[in-house]
């Protein structure tokens, strides 16, 4: 797809159920050792998987969204799945960890943000956010949040 900012409301939620399962699968673990060998490594490997999400999610918002949210740190996601991808074995657990537990809130805290902020300038469409309300694909995102419930 393009990147056109007509596209962004679906990489948004996107994002948000992928980062909301990342919190889920890592809140119990306290140290990076038991987040790598909890549920016999099945939490870490999705979230690896999660994270690369992520990042190719990222390359897809528009344009005008990432200039107008310089804040955010977007290519800092990009750059976590390119490390992801392209240098598996060699992935430090503790930096991973680290991500998971101390960057990944706030960067769900503002995709919220931009998200309601973009719904109430009307440059995102609430009628697709309705739609995407009760959707199987997105159990995970707090549409109250999004809708200022």
């Amino acid at each position: 797809m393009l990147k056109d900012k007509n596209n962004d409301l679906l990489y948004l939620l996107s994002l948000i159920e992928s980062l909301e399962k990342i919190m889920l699968y890592s809140k119990d673990s306290k140290t990076p050792e038991s987040f790598f060998d909890y549920n016999d490594q099945i939490n870490f490997n999705a979230t690896l998987a999660l994270l690369l999400h992520i990042g190719e999610t990222v390359g897809k918002l528009s344009d005008d969204l990432l200039d107008k949210n310089p804040e955010i740190p977007w290519e800092k996601m990009r750059g976590l799945r390119h490390r992801i991808a392209h240098d598996y074995i060699a992935l430090d657990i503790v930096i991973i960890f680290d991500v998971v537990k101390n960057k990944l809130p706030d960067f769900l805290s503002a995709v919220y943000a931009v998200t309601v902020q973009r719904l109430h300038e009307g440059i995102l469409n609430s009628e697709e956010l309705n739609l995407a309300v009760g959707s199987r694909y997105y159990k995970h995102i707090d549409f109250k949040r999004l809708k200022g419930d």
